[in-house]
């Protein structure tokens, strides 16, 4: 489990891929563990593709007061999508280590514009370079949500990398905190996708 006492996640997302429900078990499980956790986030325009960023902190030994950090603070940054993640990319720390999905959902305007099949690339090395290769870490995980059957459970798959890194939680207070916060439907996918997560950190090791 990690010694820091207030440990920083931004989750970066678009609407629609369940970056808000990723935060809202994080924040489950932090309080089903008895530490104290805020969250907060921002919404772009569209609730559907828009940007959306979620912030968490738990105060893993001391009390959390505030769910906002500033840039450079992040701990942990959860990319699901690489576009938003070169935006949010400013708030991880100079020490966090960097989770990201290879998922790529232009704004309209880059479509219409034509985005080119280099975009996913460019914006991947760019990254690769302003993080180092030490400090990120790609898993497949809509990949591996769609090899599950359960396209919508990325974020699922994204929390168990999380927590095999972090040792945050235990796997059954994650496991708890994913049947309270999900539909009754979504559970069993949900908890195959984040042991699928924490398989696929546990195999690069």
């Amino acid at each position: 489990m990690s010694r820091a006492r207030i440990v920083n996640i931004l989750v970066s997302s678009v609407g629609g891929q369940g970056g808000l429900t990723l935060s809202r078990v994080l924040a489950t499980a932090s309080a089903l563990s008895g530490y104290s956790v805020r969250t907060g986030e921002t919404l772009g325009m569209a609730q559907r593709f828009g940007s959306v960023v979620s912030y968490v902190r738990i105060g893993v030994t001391e009390e959390v007061y505030s769910p906002l950090f500033d840039v450079g603070e992040a701990h942990y940054m959860v990319c699901m999508e690489i576009i938003e993640c070169a935006r949010s990319l400013k708030y991880l720390s100079g020490e966090g280590l960097l989770i990201l999905d290879k998922e790529i959902k232009p704004p309209t305007s880059m479509t219409v514009a034509g985005s080119g099949p280099g975009v996913r690339e460019e914006l991947l090395k760019r990254i690769r370079e302003a993080v180092g290769s030490d400090r990120l870490l790609l898993v497949p995980a809509k990949e591996i949500a769609l090899r599950l059957g359960a396209s919508r459970a990325a974020n699922m798959v994204l929390l168990g990398a999380l927590n095999n890194v972090s040792k945050l939680f235990k796997d059954e207070v994650v496991a708890e905190a994913i049947a309270y916060s999900l539909s009754s439907k979504a559970v069993k996918s949900s908890l195959l996708a984040y042991n699928e997560g924490v398989n696929y950190v546990k195999a690069l090791s």
